[in-house]
């Protein structure tokens, strides 16, 4: 399966628009110039929706979201690599500077 940036948006329009109802949540966008397929992101889900695909990009693969992504931003806090952002509803990209509260919270702290 050959996966490539453009695939990767067309994925994420895809979920954004989730059918007939209109998504409230972000959901997750793998980068896959910058996954190393180091499987964290699978061992974070909660719905057990991300996998690894084999790539040319590198030998351990890159992540890849399925359609059940709820968008929790918990593989976003986890990936150590920054590979995964959050696409809002709009289309506009989360920043990550919003995920630190999050994960204050995922971890504990608050």
């Amino acid at each position: 399966m050959d996966i490539t940036v453009e695939s990767t948006v067309t994925a994420s329009q895809e979920l954004l628009a989730g059918g007939e109802e209109k998504r409230k949540r972000a959901v997750a966008r793998v980068s896959h110039d910058l996954c190393t397929g180091c499987g964290i992101c699978i061992k974070s889900c909660p719905v057990s929706c991300i996998t690894i695909v084999e790539s040319e990009l590198n030998f351990n693969g890159v992540a890849n979201i399925g359609r059940q992504c709820t968008g929790c931003n918990i593989c976003a806090i986890d990936c150590p690599w920054f590979a995964i952002a959050m696409l809002n509803p709009d289309g506009s990209l989360k920043p990550p500077a919003e995920y630190a509260k999050q994960a204050q919270r995922v971890r504990g702290y608050l």
